[in-house]
């Protein structure tokens, strides 16, 4: 039986003064989210479509679900490099 497929997009921005880190589970990519930036997050793939938004002390942990591929792209349109 085939799993089918979500995809979920997100808006991240930073409110504060300063830049954040994004961390992407379950790989451990990181991107910095600098002031006045905005991220497009999408994320897609066949499961359930569970996305988990965490914030830590730094920043945020963005958790896609098993099989999922995350893509994240700045307010230009271009792909964000993630580490």
């Amino acid at each position: 039986m085939t799993q089918p497929h979500h995809s979920v997009q997100l808006k991240l921005t930073t409110l504060a003064d300063r830049q954040c880190t994004v961390s992407f589970e379950p790989k451990g990519a990181q991107a910095v989210l600098p002031a006045g930036e905005v991220f497009a997050v999408e994320i897609s793939g066949p499961g359930d479509g569970i996305v988990e938004v965490s914030f830590a002390k730094d920043g945020l942990i963005i958790g896609e679900w098993d099989g999922a591929h995350t893509r994240v792209r700045n307010r230009r349109g271009e792909d964000v490099a993630i580490y």
